[in-house]
């Protein structure tokens, strides 16, 4: 490639990158702490950044509050504290560092802002990684395209805002993958027992992680041994290596492990092993409809123009495009395994994003030389232009206008949302609470002096940062349970007294006596839409002033 083209295409991952940082960092204050986060991802988190940065052990006492007086955050409120096993270290641990320095350091963001802000970064490592091992597989026009396709997927733009779990996941994942290959290719024995250690921040950061030992597996056993490997033995026993090193990353990433690695270990297995018990029926999501009605249709269409060139390029027993279709079907074909459901839509498999990304980009770089080659010189270039803009500007548009409720895009194959609701599909609209931020600043500015705010669903969401984000005047009040009529007499009550506004998403899997209530015979004073559909509703007992 010539110089010119090599500043082309490094320029665009500086532009996307530039783009994540800008854009990304401007639109964080439009999400809350989520779910996940809330329940015990940043209690934990906290916990080890303190811990590995102080060597106190009174870190690790989960039940004690080691921290100075009016520290903040606050997370004594999160309900999974008691839990260490539940959580993952790694997407936590890099969450309190940035925020420690974004929020504590240098004052530029609210602490919670400042653990989102973690995977901006991680975006940004990831772009160049993995431009840089696209350029030298795939060439410079699928290194341009793939990336920019990635990040104009609505959901996974979602995680990358408001998930400090699975999109540091994804990100370890293909990081993994992609060193792996390099050092595997180069026939290093040190650099393939290195990549080891990020194989273990893999599973540390998401048990998906695990297998990354399948897709490295099976790539060992069906491509051609690169040169630099004496033979298949010396290359098996670097990856074996790889496989002890992780274990020894994992263990060393989690700390509450350490008391007996062995027996916790076994243990955290057998629970994943029986996790899939303990889904709701009603929250099931299936793995192919999720991906096919959350994910844009261009970049589906393209994805399947991107067989053909991809099947090319398996003949010729390429390695990159064998890791890319390996990468593929184990992520997809884990889902066929007995026992293993989905939920949340697309995010417990965000690492199939990537490349697939790289298969759509293929079909996007194949159209165009297609339309190079059958076009008249004169219309060449407004054809190429056509070609390489109307799937990226379709996308964009998409991405723009479900902002930022990225979380419930659902693409024209099934009507967007209105057409997933119809359809009673699992956890169509904000199902993580990540609207809540928009919520608290409304109440903010307009509700009255002295009210009372009651949330029934995901409500430690909005407990965890009401000490930094709701109005100090206003009560963040505790509801006794989901039965209606105590919930409801509750709230009367407290009307007698002040104003009280009850604020939630519509979630249908987890719906309760008092959503239904205010659905069905109140109106809300504020709410926020999506294709006409709710995502927040906001509603409110007038007080005695009122």
């Amino acid at each position: 490639m010539s110089d010119r083209g090599a500043r082309f295409s490094w320029g665009a991952p500086v532009a996307l990158a530039l783009l994540l940082i800008f854009l990304g960092g401007h639109s964080l204050r439009a999400y809350n702490v989520t779910w996940d986060e809330a329940l015990g991802e940043f209690f934990f988190g906290q916990r080890y950044w303190s811990f590995f940065t102080t060597w106190d052990w009174a870190y690790l006492d989960f039940a004690s509050d080691p921290y100075p007086e009016g520290f903040a955050p606050d997370f004594s409120a999160s309900p999974g504290r008691e839990l260490p096993l539940q959580f993952f270290p790694v997407g936590g641990t890099l969450a309190a560092a940035t925020s420690e320095l974004l929020f504590r350091q240098l004052g530029w963001l609210d602490p919670y802002d400042g653990y989102h802000a973690v995977n901006l970064w991680l975006a940004v490592v990831f772009v160049f990684v993995f431009h840089g091992f696209l350029l030298r597989s795939f060439g410079p026009v699928v290194a341009v395209l793939a990336p920019f396709l990635l990040f104009l997927c609505p959901r996974l733009v979602f995680s990358l805002m408001a998930n400090t779990k699975d999109f540091p996941a994804m990100i370890l994942f293909g990081i993994t993958l992609v060193v792996f290959l390099f050092a595997y290719r180069r026939g290093s024995f040190a650099g393939v027992v290195g990549s080891g250690v990020l194989f273990g921040l893999s599973v540390a950061a998401k048990t998906n992680g695990l297998f990354v030992a399948p897709v490295v597996g099976l790539l060992f056993l069906l491509a051609p041994l690169p040169p630099g490997w004496r033979h298949r033995g010396h290359a098996l026993l670097a990856i074996l290596g790889a496989g002890v090193v992780g274990v020894g990353a994992f263990v060393a990433a989690w700390p509450p492990t350490w008391e007996a690695p062995l027996r916790l270990l076994w243990e955290y297995g057998q629970s994943l092993a029986t996790r899939a018990a303990s889904v709701r029926p009603e929250s099931i999501a299936p793995f192919l409809p999720n991906l096919v009605f959350t994910t844009p249709l261009p970049f589906l269409a393209l994805f399947g123009v991107g067989i053909w060139p991809l099947a090319q390029r398996l003949r010729r027993r390429e390695g990159a495009a064998l890791l890319i279709t390996l990468w593929i079907a184990v992520v997809a074909g884990r889902y066929a395994l007995p026992g293993v459901v989905n939920f949340d839509g697309v995010r417990h498999f965000l690492e199939l994003f990537p490349p697939m990304a790289v298969v759509a980009a293929l079909g996007l770089a194949w159209l165009l030389e297609q339309a190079r080659r059958r076009s008249a010189r004169l219309l060449r270039g407004a054809l190429l232009g056509a070609v390489a803009t109307l799937p990226l500007a379709s996308m964009a548009w998409s991405l723009a206008s479900c902002h930022p409720f990225e979380i419930a895009y659902w693409n024209a194959g099934i009507g967007g949302l209105p057409g997933a609701r119809a359809r009673d599909m699992a956890q169509a609209g904000d199902y993580w609470g990540a609207s809540y931020r928009l919520g608290l600043d409304w109440l903010n500015e307009h509700a009255a002096p002295g009210s009372a705010l009651a949330v029934p669903l995901i409500e430690h969401a909005v407990r965890v940062v009401a000490p930094e984000r709701l109005r100090p005047d206003l009560t963040l009040l505790a509801l006794p349970g989901a039965k209606e009529r105590e919930a409801l007499n509750r709230l009367r009550e407290e009307a007698k007294q002040r104003d009280v506004y009850v604020m939630f998403v519509p979630r249908e899997d987890w719906m309760n006596g008092l959503m239904r209530y205010f659905l069905s015979f109140a109106k809300p004073v504020e709410r926020w839409d999506l294709e006409g559909e709710p995502i927040l509703l906001i509603y409110r007992l007038a007080g005695p002033s009122r």
